[in-house]
């Protein structure tokens, strides 16, 4: 109870602010906006980079808010300077305005894990204390808030770091930030199922988090998963999680306040339903080479599925929460699964055709044989001791 209560004491000064925050927030949004119309519009990488660099800054000019105490007009301005700032050095510093792929996904990746790893290592060291407010006579949320906002930016500048200095597969990237947010999200339910100390907590997501990552690191050695592969897969991780979550609320549906009949151990079942949502999508991706457009299609796909049996059970008006959570899973999975085929069937036929995007008819103009002939017919040209003929003006080939 103590952590809730001090949780909801940061919550309520924050809610003091809400006012200048709300129009900080605005604006920007607004100079978000406005530096990315200063791009080229077909940089969109770079867009999505400026994006996120601003969100961040906002974050970290909110995290100094709450550790440094500000109010009023310097609570609302400081996350609107850090975010400001966070959105001007890239475009001061990248005079082409361009990054890869990689650096995008890991650079990201690191800002925004990085806030889960700094504030389990606070909860780590501080327990049940970590999340204690001014109404507890404590400031070690202080300390906590710091941590996460020093782990985000040193591992978004990891993140970078290792993109620039290795030659990794979009798919293994995409692997990497998969697990990165998976196995530290089943290991906090997993720990949650047996115990209620918080430093386990931490402990278990800071070492679920590292094991995530050397996880990746070997599947993407046994398999070259593309990057629509990973998506899709994280496509049935979410269905499968859901449908875990589902389950979960089916069974403690009025248990919630009653001790005796709630069990810790039913944390599992969101667990397991997005393990079983990974496993399963690296089972079913297997040489199935998708691209990224494939990958988001099958997103849009279970997305519609997921609607249309919400929508079912919507009509069946039932008092029980069953058919909200099965219906939509059942439509998500038989349209993702009727997408993916599709698109397996159409990328193996491609396979054995030639390849429409290469050119694979080749011509070539040689004006300066014209000369050379001319030269020939007068005095001729000996090569290796034989009279050599006419050489041709034009080139034309085709390759099957």
């Amino acid at each position: 109870m103590h952590n809730i209560n001090d949780l909801w004491s940061i919550l309520l000064k924050l809610k003091l602010m809400k006012n200048k925050s709300g129009s900080s927030l605005i604006l920007l949004i607004v100079m978000i906006m406005t530096a990315v119309n200063s791009v080229a519009q077909d940089d969109i990488l770079f867009r999505r980079h400026l994006i996120t660099n601003g969100l961040t800054g906002f974050y970290y000019g909110t995290a100094a808010d709450i550790i440094f105490e500000l109010n009023g007009a310097a609570a609302a301005g400081v996350p609107i300077i850090a975010a400001g700032t966070s959105v001007l050095v890239p475009l001061l510093i990248n005079t082409d305005k361009v990054i890869d792929y990689d650096a995008l996904v890991l650079n990201g990746h690191g800002k925004t894990i990085g806030w889960a790893h700094g504030m389990a290592l606070g909860t780590l060291i501080g327990g049940e204390k970590a999340w204690y407010g001014e109404y507890n006579n404590s400031n070690n949320y202080k300390l906590t808030v710091g941590l996460g906002a020093l782990s985000s930016i040193g591992l978004g500048i990891l993140g970078n770091s290792l993109a620039k200095n290795n030659d990794w597969s979009e798919g293994r990237v995409e692997l990497y930030r998969h697990y990165g947010w998976l196995m530290p999200y089943a290991g906090f339910f997993t720990l949650a199922s047996f115990s209620d100390e918080p430093r386990i907590y931490g402990a278990g997501v800071l070492l679920s988090g590292a094991g995530g990552y050397f996880i990746a690191d070997r599947i993407s050695k046994m398999n070259d998963y593309t990057r629509g592969d990973i998506r899709s897969t994280q496509v049935l991780t979410f269905l499968n999680g859901g449908l875990g979550w589902g389950i979960f609320l089916d069974l403690v549906e009025n248990q919630v306040f009653d001790e005796e009949k709630f069990s810790r151990s039913q944390f599992l079942i969101p667990v397991a339903g997005a393990l079983s949502g990974t496993l399963l999508g690296h089972l079913w991706m297997k040489n199935t080479r998708l691209t990224p457009q494939q990958g988001m299609l099958t997103a849009y796909s279970a997305l519609g599925g997921a609607v249309l049996g919400l929508g079912i059970a919507l009509i069946t008006d039932s008092e029980e929460i069953t058919p909200y959570y099965l219906l939509p899973y059942a439509g998500g999975l038989g349209a993702f699964a009727y997408t993916v085929e599709r698109l397996r069937k159409k990328n193996s036929t491609m396979t054995f055709l030639p390849d429409i995007g290469k050119n694979s008819f080749h011509f070539s103009v040689m004006p300066q044989n014209l000369f050379l002939n001319d030269k020939i017919q007068q005095k001729g040209y000996i090569l290796n001791g034989r009279y050599t003929g006419l050489q041709p003006l034009f080139a034309a080939s085709l390759d099957f």
